[in-house]
């Protein structure tokens, strides 16, 4: 029997390079989604997440939510009201993508001719992208204050 060595990995890690960073967290469109609900649509919960309109599986729905949660872009707590029920908040690590979700919707509502947002969604960032993400940011916060004060 010839022993061969054995093959270094060449495995590449989805570090170092700014863009292959965030592909390995948003590159994965259900992840891409679930940040999207949970953002801008003040969803926290798996049943949330399971009626989105695109139809997520359960498998893939639970896969992508740990994924996030080990990526530090969610933190998942117990349902204050409701203690059989979990629920996932963005961190400030997820809150700081707000910007760049929202400068792509943006160019989404210019390019993509079905875009359901309405076009004054991209004006109003436009004329004010601070104002835009501060209103985000500000609904994000009522979301999860809303939660916390029905426990």
């Amino acid at each position: 029997m010839i022993r061969r060595p054995m093959k270094k990995s060449t495995k590449l890690l989805w570090q170092g390079c700014p863009t292959r960073y965030a592909a390995g967290i948003f590159g994965d469109k259900w992840c891409f989604l679930i940040l999207r609900d949970v953002l801008l649509h003040g969803k926290r919960t798996y049943s949330d997440f399971l009626n989105a309109p695109e139809g997520i599986s359960t498998n893939i729905l639970a896969n992508r939510l740990s994924r996030l949660e080990a990526a530090a872009m969610l933190d998942r707590q117990i349902d204050p009201r409701k203690a059989s029920r979990v629920c996932y908040f963005p961190t400030r690590k997820a809150r700081d993508v707000l910007p760049a979700l929202i400068g792509m919707m943006v160019w989404s509502v210019r390019y993509d001719e079905h875009s359901e947002a309405p076009e004054t969604f991209a004006k109003a960032y436009d004329e004010d992208p601070k104002g835009t993400i501060a209103w985000y940011e500000a609904e994000i916060d009522r979301v999860d204050t809303e939660i916390f004060s029905k426990s």
